[in-house]
């Protein structure tokens, strides 16, 4: 195990045709790789601003609700700088591989592990999560916070992720979703259409990013839909919790142990 980010194989370049609710705003991977590189500084800040402080509470849960323990094995997808990857580490203590296809993520997130004690149980895979570079079954429960959005193809990486996990192992996914009281629709998307751009250019200079990022928080399918998606993917026992009035929601959903 180490703590700086291993790129292990090389990062292909995702042609699978965007489907459903991503064509309309998910971008081609060259360019949402790009994007992030350049938005990864200040990312975590940016997190902060948008849910106004408690992004950091709903990792902890997703990473509850894991049921993974000192014995397991976990795959956090889309692991960005890290965050989500030492909440699972901290409240289960298992051991932890992120991946992530922005090299800047990943190295800020190599960073942030040197600096806790999680530096043994956490380490972190340059890879593409619509193709993984892993054996079948190989791991306890996968977590993917705020990435899934930013997929070509919502129901391949769904796919590719019960591929890679263990026969009654979780998916855990956190991520932004739709207020399911439509008093709240309008205010919500006067936020994600003007005040996240407005954020992202103040303090990231990149209103390109963040504009394209309200963008695919507005085309990312509503709870149901996921939890349906989930479904036809082979995962079981899906449930799903919202918070902030549902602009955010928490899905969990089981592989078959037959």
């Amino acid at each position: 195990m180490f703590c700086n980010p291993a790129p292990s194989g090389i990062l292909e370049a995702m042609s699978k045709t965007t489907e459903s609710y991503a064509k309309k705003a998910i971008k081609p991977p060259e360019r949402v790789q790009s994007m992030f590189d350049v938005v990864a500084k200040r990312y975590d800040l940016l997190n902060r601003l948008m849910t106004m402080g408690r992004d950091q509470r709903w990792r902890r849960i997703a990473a509850k609700s894991t049921a993974a323990d000192t014995n397991s094995l976990v795959l956090d997808a889309c692991t960005g700088t890290g965050d989500l990857a030492l909440a699972v580490n901290a409240i289960t203590g298992s051991k932890v591989v992120g991946v992530d296809f922005s090299r800047d993520m990943l190295d800020l997130a190599g960073e942030k592990i040197k600096k806790t004690d999680a530096c043994n149980d956490i380490t972190f895979e340059w890879a593409s999560v619509d193709d993984l570079p892993f054996e079948d079954g190989i791991f306890n429960a996968i977590t993917i916070g705020f990435g899934l959005r930013n997929t070509p193809d919502y129901r391949a990486v769904l796919r590719e992720f019960y591929r890679v996990t263990k026969p009654g192992g979780r998916l855990v996914i956190l991520e932004s979703s739709h207020p399911e009281v439509k008093l709240v629709n309008a205010p919500y998307t006067w936020f994600i259409t003007s005040v996240v751009p407005f954020l992202g250019k103040i303090f990231s200079s990149d209103y390109q990013a963040y504009k394209y990022l309200a963008e695919s928080m507005q085309v990312f399918p509503p709870q149901k839909e996921l939890a349906s998606m989930m479904r036809e993917a082979g995962w079981t026992d899906v449930t799903y919790r919202n918070f902030f009035l549902g602009a955010v929601a928490l899905h969990v959903g089981v592989k078959n142990s037959d």
